[in-house]
């Protein structure tokens, strides 16, 4: 295993999302955001960010195995290019989330709202709604709510991308 291919590949993937925040903050810093549109174009950027998992693997097997790997080892290397690379979006998040988006709950809230209204229900399930999200907003205030969070949004991608890449790459 080399470590510094690993390190590299992860950081640039962790990069690659913490940057995609400002770019994606920057085309919708307006009054409104698309979060359909956002969550989209997000998980597109996560996408984007986590392919390093396959360059990464592909040139610890070409350069350090002499182009041989099995699954297993292609699997691993992935993972751990991964999980550097959730731990790097969990800290921007951490980082982004007081300092740049501490308004999210409210515009998501707003956009829930709008949303529910269109689709036509009473006021009642819209009051519902409204609390429910409250309550949700209040524990994702704390950090030991939203770090697993987080690292829900990204982990499971990435482990699909390392599957799907250790599949491609295995050779023996």
């Amino acid at each position: 295993m080399n470590k510094q291919t690993l390190l590299l590949f992860g950081l640039i993937a962790g990069l690659i999302n913490s940057i995609g925040w400002f770019v994606l903050d920057g085309i919708f810093q307006q009054d409104e955001f698309d979060f359909g549109l956002g969550e989209i174009l997000g998980y597109s950027a996560m996408l984007i960010a986590l392919s390093t998992v396959f360059f990464g693997v592909k040139r610890y097997r070409d350069n350090q195995l002499g182009g041989r790997i099995s699954f297993v080892q292609a699997f691993l290397n992935g993972l751990i290019i991964v999980l550097i690379a959730s731990t790097i979006y969990v800290i921007g998040w951490e980082i982004y989330y007081p300092n740049f988006a501490s308004d999210f709950g409210e515009r998501y809230t707003e956009h829930l709202v709008s949303s529910l209204e269109e689709q036509g229900l009473n006021q009642e399930e819209i009051a519902s709604k409204k609390e429910e999200m409250a309550v949700w907003m209040e524990k994702y205030e704390s950090p030991l709510y939203r770090i697993p969070m987080t690292l829900l949004e990204i982990f499971p991608l990435g482990l699909l991308v390392t599957v799907i890449s250790a599949l491609v790459l295995k050779r023996k």
